[in-house]
């Protein structure tokens, strides 16, 4: 008999001893798993919710969820679909001085794919096109793609206005952060990984357009869930068969390699693991491997993203906008704070119905969440009004409003993370077998890939065992 502990009760804990419980089958009893959770209640500080009435809807920087996704996919194996909401067929545009633009209809990653549109296109100054139409793609020469940061990337293969004016602002919003200076492969695989070959850029788009590739940033459907995203994780759990038992109100104070086993302190008490996996943030795990000196210092100097979003309750009648428009993006010389407004009522008719209208206002660069993370509710709901002005002018008086901010919401990945990530993964494997950290602290940027990463592990760990 194995024993597994998780340690950390977040989205990635809790879907880690799902998969693995799923996986294994109902009538293995090959392992048991220890979910452990410092607080008396999982995912405490990392999904916001406010209440209307009778309905409870999240207020977190990710609130809705695509249906291409793995956590789409989950949601439905729950049978959550019937608490699915779809989105109208609503559009996103761009705030610019000149007013709002719409975007090209195809494009993968932002890049566009039919020419024609793009040059077409209101966000362009005629200068600007004559200049896109001479240098529009290009091909990767000698560069490492493994080297290049996201910014980088994408000014050697198309002209730098389209980067600036349309790859930016979309990464930016989708990203939840200003991915610029990230590792293009760690956070675009899919798309590093067509160019890795230095094959012709302009090529590849064209036999992407011609086979009706579908991005997955601009097109395709969104679903809101009927509950926020903490009690999804609380579904989760529902969902656990005996072979997982969820140790709340317990601290881990030191982890101790014995052999092929490893000793996990906690709460006066010592108990021995096969596997050990790791969801939790750095911070609080390091103080655990203190006197190695390699785990240390991969985790030196790390930066991570942090997130605000202010959610804005109107009157039904008290805010009139384009029922087209689902979300406007703000290219960053263009806004101060707001990185992306969402028009959740056009979005989802439901919650027009109700009697009330919700809009809500990111804020992803990191430059402009330093500066208001510290700042009261109040100072910067001020702050997000006289922004909304430039889009609405007099927009109406918000009746209720909702302040969500996540610290630390996950990995900045940087040159030197891209360079040292597979180094410190051997260095894991040898010196702590069957130890894994998966989550803020390792690969998950968006919720999918939380999940996602989820799924791998539990798999990895399951073939150990069998």
């Amino acid at each position: 008999m194995k024993n597994i502990a998780i340690i950390g009760g977040d989205l990635s804990g809790v879907s880690c001893a799902y998969f693995l419980d799923k996986f294994s089958g109902a009538n293995s009893r090959k392992f048991n798993i220890d979910l452990i959770e410092r607080d008396i209640e999982f995912a405490n500080d990392r999904f916001g919710k406010f209440q209307l009435g009778q309905e409870i809807y999240d207020n977190g920087w990710y609130n809705s969820i695509s249906e291409q996704g793995v956590l789409f996919y989950l949601m439905i194996e729950l049978g959550l679909h019937r608490y699915l909401i779809k989105s109208g067929m609503t559009k996103k545009v761009f705030f610019t001085k000149e007013g709002i633009k719409y975007l090209p209809e195809k494009m993968l990653y932002g890049v566009p794919l039919d020419k024609r549109e793009l040059l077409l296109s209101d966000l362009f100054t005629f200068k600007e096109k004559l200049s896109i139409m001479y240098n529009m793609y290009n091909t990767l020469e000698d560069e490492d793609i493994k080297e290049l940061t996201v910014e980088e990337f994408f000014k050697v293969i198309i002209n730098e206005k389209i980067y600036d004016k349309l790859i930016e602002p979309l990464l930016t919003s989708h990203y939840a952060s200003d991915i610029s200076k990230q590792s293009m492969v760690s956070l675009m695989p899919e798309l590093s990984f067509l160019t890795i070959q230095k094959e012709d850029i302009n090529k590849i788009l064209e036999d992407m357009y011609d086979r009706n590739v579908i991005d997955n940033i601009t097109v395709g459907s969104e679903y809101r869930l009927k509950f926020t995203l903490k009690s999804f994780i609380e579904t989760l759990e529902s969902n656990f068969s005996d072979k997982v038992f969820l140790e709340l109100n317990r601290k881990v104070e030191k982890i101790e390699k014995k052999g092929d086993k490893y000793l996990v302190h906690s709460n006066g008490s010592i108990y021995y693991y096969d596997y050990v996996i790791l969801t939790l943030n750095q911070k609080n795990f390091l103080p655990w491997f203190n006197e190695d000196e390699k785990i240390t210092e991969f985790y030196s100097d790390m930066k991570y993203v942090s997130n605000i979003v202010v959610t804005l309750v109107y009157k039904r009648d008290e805010l009139h906008i384009n029922r087209e428009i689902g979300e406007i993006i703000f290219p960053k010389d263009d806004s101060e704070y707001v990185t992306k407004l969402e028009y959740v009522s056009n979005k989802w008719i439901d919650i027009k119905m109700s009697g009330i209208q919700i809009v809500r206002a990111y804020i992803n660069r990191e430059k402009a969440v330093s500066e208001l993370m510290d700042k009261s509710d109040s100072e910067i709901i001020e702050i997000i009004e006289k922004e909304l002005t430039k889009v609405h002018g007099t927009i109406g008086k918000v009746s209720r409003y909702y302040v969500s901010k996540v610290k630390d919401n996950y990995r900045f990945r940087c040159k030197k993370y891209n360079k040292n990530i597979n180094k410190f993964n051997d260095y894991m494997k040898k010196e702590y077998p069957n130890v894994f950290i998966i989550g803020k602290s390792k690969k998950g940027t968006t919720l999918e890939n939380t999940v996602l990463e989820a799924k791998e592990v539990a798999k990895q760990i399951l073939e150990n065992i069998r």
